[in-house]
């Protein structure tokens, strides 16, 4: 008697259960890294567009601005010269369901040819739709210092 090669119909179900478990379980925790990692990169992007302002500022001079959206924070910001030859005006967008938050006020973030801040310092909250997800906080000093956790 001839025997056929391959697998039974139980054994391919078998293995499809098993994979269904498998992805079942992996796949929340794939939403929960990915959901941090937004936040994380929105707070970075944020975070480096200040230190070149701040620097930018020092080195030309001149005074820089970051300017919310439109709609706020939110919807994002921008990098602002006043000058071309300093470089070219950048627009930063969060990432998807992060919010961002300027606590006291929503106007813009310029830095004087000094490095500080003009009306003092910022602090700013980034946060996900998503509950669970830890936001992130950080302190933009008088002096355009970054500072992890919220201004004191």
């Amino acid at each position: 008697m001839d025997r056929v090669k391959g697998f039974t119909l139980v054994e391919l179900m078998v293995t499809i259960v098993v994979a269904a478990i498998l992805l079942g379980i992996a796949v929340p925790s794939f939403q929960t890294l990915s959901r941090n990692n937004a936040v994380k990169a929105t707070t970075n992007d944020l975070m480096s567009t200040v230190n070149l302002a701040r620097q930018q500022a020092m080195s030309t001079r001149s005074n820089i601005e970051i300017r919310p959206a439109a709609g706020g924070w939110d919807d994002g910001w921008s990098l602002e010269f006043t000058n071309d030859a300093m470089g070219e005006d950048a627009d930063f967008l969060p990432k998807m369901g992060v919010t961002v938050a300027r606590t006291e006020g929503n106007g813009a973030l310029a830095f004087f040819a000094r490095g500080g801040i003009q009306g003092g310092g910022a602090e700013f909250t980034v946060s996900h739709s998503d509950t669970n997800i830890t936001s992130r906080v950080f302190c933009v000093s008088f002096f355009g210092k970054i500072t992890q956790g919220g201004c004191s």
